[in-house]
């Protein structure tokens, strides 16, 4: 096996061993022991989806609870429901008796929390709020995509023919970060009327579809995991392809896990940043354009009652004359 190109670097060679062990970190109460069973990433990745869903929820109106859930629920396990499906796999987030009620729980604080104080605090701390936790949904995209996605492909159903599939490994890498989008683009679970359409993709590709697909086409090329002379021994230019793969810098899987999950981080915060601008501006123009029609509401208000009052002058100055 060729060594990596940063072999020499141990500060990253650590960072590398650590990373996974970081993303399954769960809350601790000072010691060793668990405070609770749930991950720490996990609870933030519940954050951000469910503040994304009902940030979208507040600008186009909100649905009943049960309908906003399933929304959530949908992008939260989107990407793994989709991979489970074309691998024939049983639903990942059914293999664990806390992922469900973890992300029900946290988008029910999300939705309906006393004084709504969970979602008003994350507005207060926009920008930083947006791209935190922007920030730590790449981290988990980013591995994801590589040691969920395509390593799932080749190396868990590794004998199976499945596994030595170039097309199998980018399909399911770029699925498994990008799913939840999918299936909202195509069935429109996040609108208040449900609908089946042409997938929006298909005319512009979406961050998250583009973030999944280069990340997942760069772990393969950067870990040499596809050999065309190994693979494609009897393809004309396997020789030629292979010389041409021969020219990316190598790394290891865990050195690949770990800059996928930085470059998806940097990535997907700077985009949250500028949205976070961009939904500001929606919420001011919502709010004036709500003040607007209360105004307009109470002038036609104030405008009947001038007319009706008319009408009460002009009938008693004919009971005057009538007399």
């Amino acid at each position: 096996m060729a060594q990596s190109s940063l072999s020499g670097y141990a500060p990253v060679q650590q960072l590398a061993e650590g990373f996974p062990a970081l993303l399954r970190a769960q809350w601790t109460a000072g010691g060793d022991a668990a405070l609770l069973p749930i991950g720490i990433f996990a609870t933030l990745h519940a954050v951000r989806v469910a503040y994304d869903v009902r940030k979208g929820m507040q600008l186009a109106g909100r649905q009943p609870l049960a309908q906003e859930l399933f929304a959530m629920l949908t992008f939260s396990f989107g990407g793994a429901i989709l991979t489970a499906l074309l691998l024939g796999r049983t639903q990942m987030w059914l293999e664990n008796s806390t992922t469900l009620p973890l992300y029900a729980g946290v988008y029910l604080l999300m939705a309906r929390a006393p004084g709504d104080v969970v979602y008003r605090a994350l507005r207060s701390l926009s920008p930083v709020s947006d791209v935190f936790l922007a920030g730590v949904d790449g981290l988990i995209r980013g591995y994801g995509v590589t040691a969920a996605g395509v390593d799932l492909v080749r190396k868990t159903l590794k004998g199976q023919p499945v596994a030595d599939s170039l097309v199998a490994w980018i399909v399911i890498g770029t699925v498994m970060g990008s799913g939840g989008g999918i299936i909202d683009d195509v069935l429109q679970f996040s609108r208040p009327t449900w609908s089946l359409r042409a997938p929006t993709m298909f005319k512009r590709i979406s961050l998250d579809v583009r973030v999944s697909f280069c990340a997942t086409v760069g772990y393969i090329l950067t870990t040499h995991a596809w050999s065309f002379a190994e693979r494609a021994p009897g393809f004309p230019l396997s020789a030629l392809l292979d010389r041409l793969l021969a020219l990316v810098p190598h790394l290891s899987d865990q050195e690949a896990h770990l800059i996928s999950g930085l470059l998806c981080s940097a990535v997907l915060s700077t985009a949250a940043h500028f949205r976070a601008a961009e939904y500001s501006a929606s919420e001011r123009a919502a709010a004036a354009l709500a003040l607007r029609k209360k105004n307009d509401a109470a002038a036609s208000s104030n405008d009947e009652d001038n007319e009706e009052e008319d009408d009460d002058d002009d009938d008693e100055e004919d009971d005057i004359y009538s007399d």
